[in-house]
């Protein structure tokens, strides 16, 4: 009876939820919260590039494009080399890019975290009161979270097959190695992107937490979604779309915009499984609550 009844509940906030969101226009909302994300990229990268300046030479970038040439185009290696020669030819112009980016890098990411928590507030059917101050500390948190959880993206999906054949070469035993990254990679990525969306759905909304939980339904909901609609998405831009040959060199930005979309959208549908769920919760518990006693009948 108890297992039946647990999954009508999980039906039950499933249906509800997509009807919340299509009421609350979250393919809509997901669009502004993707653009938000959009422009903290430049910022971020103006940073990174400030920093490198202070920290590299000519001899330094020479290493890292050869490195960095067996896994990215010779179009864009070239563009990146020249780059980071020019920041690294001038140290007063990178002191300034390294301040100016980090202004901007911390303003349009903990924008970006303001606009998500607006979103999943919005989820609860509530008004953000939190203050200024308030918010924007609160979604620096977020920002450091999610951060982790593209940098453990970027690192072993991207460049990890990479890193594998180094280590695997260095150590001399590459089979051991690849079994061992391989069995690895895929508890770690989700552990670590399920730490990310839940600290995002949990800090974003204005609402009151019972108590702090890892695994949160809508964190749990948001993380197969994503996972499930970026390995979509990648599978259908590299054998069906045609974004190269209709877009040319913004082809890029426009597969980064449709991703940051789909990421945004997987959000805040995590978000409003929690506010069902949240919802289901209290009139359960208000269902099971005895009568208090001397009630009119």
């Amino acid at each position: 009876m108890d297992e039946r009844r647990a999954r009508h509940s999980v039906w039950v906030v499933l249906r509800r939820a997509v009807a919340e969101a299509r009421d609350d226009d979250v393919p809509m909302v997901a669009q502004a919260l993707a653009y938000s994300l959009f422009l903290a990229i430049p910022a971020a990268a103006l940073l990174a590039l400030g920093i490198f300046s202070l920290v590299a030479d000519a001899s330094t970038v020479e290493e890292l494009m050869g490195r960095l040439a067996p896994v990215m185009p010779e179009e864009a290696v070239t563009l990146l080399s020249d780059s980071l020669e020019r920041s690294a030819g001038s140290q007063g112009g990178g002191l300034v890019m390294t301040v100016l980016g980090f202004v901007l890098a911390l303003w349009t990411t903990t924008s970006a975290a303001s606009t998500l928590m607006s979103a999943t507030t919005k989820a609860f059917d509530r008004g953000d009161r939190r203050s200024f101050v308030r918010k924007r500390l609160l979604a620096l948190l977020i920002v450091v979270a999610l951060s982790i959880g593209a940098g453990l993206v970027l690192v072993l999906l991207v460049f990890g097959p990479h890193i594998e054949r180094w280590v695997g070469d260095a150590t001399g035993v590459p089979t051991i190695v690849a079994w061992t990254w391989w069995t690895a990679q895929w508890p770690l990525l989700v552990a670590g992107l399920l730490f990310a969306f839940a600290v995002a759905l949990a800090l974003g909304p204005d609402v009151e937490q019972r108590r702090w939980r890892l695994i949160l339904p809508g964190a749990v909901t948001a993380l197969v979604v994503w996972l499930v609609a970026s390995s979509a998405f990648a599978v259908y831009t590299s054998r069906f779309g045609s974004y190269d040959r209709s877009w040319g060199t913004i082809s890029a930005v426009v597969v980064t915009l449709v991703w940051l979309w789909v990421t945004s959208a997987a959000l805040l549908l995590g978000a409003e499984i929690n506010a069902e769920a949240q919802r289901l919760d209290r009139r359960e518990r208000d269902a099971d609550e005895p009568p208090v006693a001397g009630r009119a009948a």
